[in-house]
């Protein structure tokens, strides 16, 4: 008998079916008991999709974990990234108007074209530019202290502090580090005051009020020094930092002087000045001040100085921008991993759910409730992953401070990235990771679903099998990348410098010691010393300095880095001479003599024979003399990898050193440091003992690399992780499907290797896919990276095979985990049902 109703009209569609079409036909024109009914009714829906979605996260549990542990590590890996992105793009922003302050810079140029980029200015520019040009709000000048230890005493507290700045008058109004006490606008109160950070004046003065407080210095000679002002702490963001404040008024015609290129320029512009023209009215200045000046001035925004600037004389360890970027990109694409393991996963194992869509549409489910449950599961697996990484990344951040340069954690709450980027990168994952599963479940026929007729689609299979080659082609490509960065590190690291540094000792503060001369011979009687030496400062960074040369003629006028040092200080490093001799006492004319490297040779234009030939000296008191050559010194890395060998000097200062440098037996270790410290003790009793080895200076040069290498190492093994999770969960998926057929080839006799071939066979040729891909354009994008250094490795076939191996090594791996545990399964329990 016909039903006298539509088949339509007595379908028992659920509430939640309903619950959309309720919403907007009750928000229309019903009353308001009603439009709380309805609200009331989607608050049910939804939590009734949350406890079916708790239900199936316990009922699939091996999905579930994947699902979760991989997005877990995917956004903690990402917000380890963004935390650190944020910390180094930070850098500097915390002063007022930060995007108005500049360093004024300069490129040493030559008639030749060839130039050094360096990070000072003489003085005179400073006092000049503030009274000539309107832009200038305000400038300052400062002076660090190039690596030299100065002895501070307040009763019985004794300590020698590094870092110390002389600067001008007008640096707080260039710069915002916060007073806590004293003024701004007089933080000094003659010559002899200093103003000290909060932690300087804790190691001092302890609880007491340090300010009047008088502090005894080795500065001049022994100079007492009035606290009358306390900072806050430097802020770890900040491109350059200090401890102790000076006056560097007691430095004589420092407002008229053109020729010491050894502070530092720093203006803050009006708002609305145009830095363009600023810096060509700087240009303009220095021009006419000297017409034969060939040096390149220009400025650079406080802003950028950290990532962006690599010049002689940075006064700290700069960041890369190109390093930040790298890790970024890492960072995205492991969340992306993430995401397409939870789009694979949810597809792959969608037969599973099949029966379940099947019997909701029978009852009436729209195909847009289904979709909304299933968004939904996506982003509450978003959602609770991410608080699990949150979790992760405070309980690991402490440990990762050494490397990152700063301890994540403390950014954690307070940090932008956490507040903004991270929850919307979250819910875009869930949002976009959820799409395709969600559509292509809800399109599920109930017909083909009860017939038995419902199979992995093609157009299924084509995109898991895609999505896999895109998770392999980027973990081939890290893999690829890690080894060349490696290589690199290598490469840094076991390359011959040109100099010792491995059992080199320096001992600073020799400046102030009436009987240097007699404690070198003193150092020189111990047994496990080899060699003593005395120079003006360090080989590397703010140690050396810099100044004009031209040949006699005073054509192809150069900048040479170089030192002033004593007659055993090339021997004592082991330095080779490729010319003529080191300085030697029986040579009075010694006093005016000059040892320079292959490179300086070059750059000079000097033709054979090289010694004996005059070169112009350009001396720093601003006259020119006549030094001669005696000899040649191998060319020797004093700088980073990333830049050419520059142009390097010796000049002779038998008793003027400021550095200690004593070369230590290789047995010696400890015992030889302790004898070295008794003769210091012995002539010194009042000054304590300090010393550096030379090769942790060398480590400091090359900290970037080294840091960047740990980090993109344990990204990459993250992101290798996760994609293993993936297939891992594939592998399981396809398992499940193939339990029967798994279960009769057995029957008929196939052997386990068989059956592991056939569950691998089609992954592992993906995987083969992913690599053929990513290899050469992992291999260009390598090479691009090694062209940012001076001194390189060679990109090598070798490293494509070893990739390559490590690559099919763990995906082989994880795949035959799972196959494994499928082949030796007992056939009986997959067919005991047929």
């Amino acid at each position: 008998m016909t039903s006298p109703f539509p088949v339509k009209s007595i379908r028992n569609r659920s509430v939640n079916s309903y619950s959309t079409v309720i919403n907007v036909r009750l928000s229309r024109n019903l009353p308001g008991t009603l439009l709380a009914q309805a609200s009331l009714t989607k608050t049910v829906m939804i939590k009734n999709y949350l406890v079916l979605f708790g239900r199936n996260m316990l009922r699939y549990k091996t999905f579930s974990l994947v699902n979760v542990f991989g997005l877990t590590l995917g956004i903690a890996c990402f917000s380890i990234i963004i935390l650190f992105a944020e910390f180094e793009f930070s850098f500097d922003k915390f002063h007022h108007r930060s995007d108005n302050i500049y360093r004024i810079v300069k490129d040493f140029a030559n008639n030749e074209g060839l130039k050094m980029p360096d990070a000072t200015t003489p003085p005179a520019l400073g006092a000049k530019l503030r009274t000539d040009v309107p832009e200038v709000e305000s400038i300052t000048r400062f002076l660090p202290n190039r690596g030299r230890r100065n002895l501070f005493q307040y009763v019985d507290k004794q300590f020698y502090e590094l870092e110390l700045m002389r600067v001008d008058s007008a640096f707080f109004s260039v710069f915002d580090f916060e007073l806590v006490k004293g003024s701004k606008e007089r933080p000094f109160n003659g010559v002899h005051s200093m103003v000290l950070t909060e932690s300087i004046a804790r190691k001092y003065f302890g609880d007491e009020d340090p300010i009047g407080k008088i502090i005894r210095t080795n500065i001049g000679s022994q100079t007492d020094f009035e606290v009358t002002g306390v900072l806050k702490d430097v802020p770890l963001n900040s491109h350059f930092s200090f401890q102790v404040l000076i006056p560097f008024q007691n430095f004589s015609n420092a407002d008229t002087d053109w020729s010491r290129h050894i502070f530092y320029t720093y203006v803050r512009l009006k708002p609305g000045s145009d830095p363009v023209v600023f810096e060509s009215k700087v240009k303009d200045i220095v021009r006419r001040q000297d017409p034969d000046n060939l040096d390149m001035y220009y400025i650079q925004p406080i802003n950028d100085i950290h990532l962006t600037s690599r010049l002689k004389g940075e006064l700290g360890q700069n960041g890369d921008l190109q390093y930040v970027q790298i890790l970024l990109l890492i960072g995205i694409f492991v969340i992306v991993i993430a995401g397409i393991n939870y789009v694979n996963l949810i597809t792959a194992q969608s037969l599973k759910r099949a029966k379940e869509i099947g019997i909701r549409k029978v009852n009436g489910a729209f195909r847009g409730s289904l979709i909304f449950q299933f968004l939904l599961e996506s982003v509450a697996v978003a959602i609770v992953s991410s608080l699990l990484a949150i979790i992760v990344v405070s309980l690991i951040s402490p440990y990762l401070a050494s490397t990152l340069g700063v301890d994540l954690s403390g950014m954690l709450f307070d940090s932008n990235s956490v507040r903004f980027i991270l929850p919307a990168s979250v819910f875009g994952i869930g949002i976009l990771a959820g799409v395709y599963p969600a559509f292509y479940l809800s399109s599920f026929r109930p017909l083909r679903v009860f017939s038995g007729k419902l199979t992995s689609s093609g157009p299924g299979i084509r995109l898991r099998q895609g999505l896999v080659i895109f998770q392999f082609v980027i973990s081939s490509g890290l893999i690829i990348s890690f080894l060349v960065i490696r290589q690199q590190v290598e490469f840094i690291h076991n390359r011959d410098l040109g100099f010792e540094q491995q059992r080199i000792v320096t001992v600073p503060n020799v400046v102030g010691v009436a009987n240097a001369e007699v404690i070198a011979e003193d150092l020189r009687k111990i047994a496990n010393v080899e060699s003593v030496a005395c120079a003006s400062g360090g080989i590397f960074g703010l140690g050396n300095s810099v100044n004009g040369i031209a040949d006699k003629n005073g054509d192809n006028h150069i900048a040479l880095n170089f030192l002033r040092a004593d007659y055993d200080f090339i021997p004592t490093l082991g330095m080779k001479m490729i010319q003529g001799r080191n300085f030697d006492s029986a040579f009075p004319s010694d006093s005016s003599a000059i040892i320079i490297n292959e490179t300086a040779v070059r750059q000079l234009g000097l033709k054979e024979p090289v010694i004996g030939q005059m070169l112009r000296w350009d001396d720093e008191s601003g006259t020119i003399r006549e030094v001669h050559i005696v000899g040649v010194a191998r060319d020797f890395h004093f700088t980073s990898f990333h830049d050419q060998i520059k142009p390097f000097g010796f000049i002779l200062e038998a008793d003027n050193g400021s550095t200690f440098f004593v070369r230590i037996n290789v047995d010696a270790g400890v015992t030889g440091l302790a004898e070295v410290e008794k003769v210091w003790k012995k002539h010194n009793p009042d000054k304590p003992f300090d010393y550096v080895f030379q090769d942790e200076y060398t480590g400091k040069l090359h900290a970037a690399e080294e840091r960047f290498q740990k980090l993109f190492t344990s990204f990459t093994i993250l992101a290798i992780v996760v994609a293993c999770l993936g297939l891992f969960g594939l592998v399981t998926a396809l398992s499940d499907l193939k339990t029967k057929e798994i279960g009769i080839r057995k029957v008929l006799g196939a052997s386990v290797t068989g059956i592991i071939g056939l569950l691998s066979k089609q992954f592992m040729s993906l995987v083969l896919i992913a690599f053929i891909i990513a290899a050469p354009l992992s291999v260009l994008i390598m090479r691009g990276w090694l062209d940012g250094f001076a001194y390189h490795v060679e990109l090598q076939c070798h490293v494509l095979l070893t990739a390559g191996a490590m690559i099919f090594i763990i995906a082989m791996a994880t795949v035959c985990f799972q196959a494994l545990k499928a082949a030796i399964a007992n056939p009986v329990d997959s067919l005991r049902n047929e």
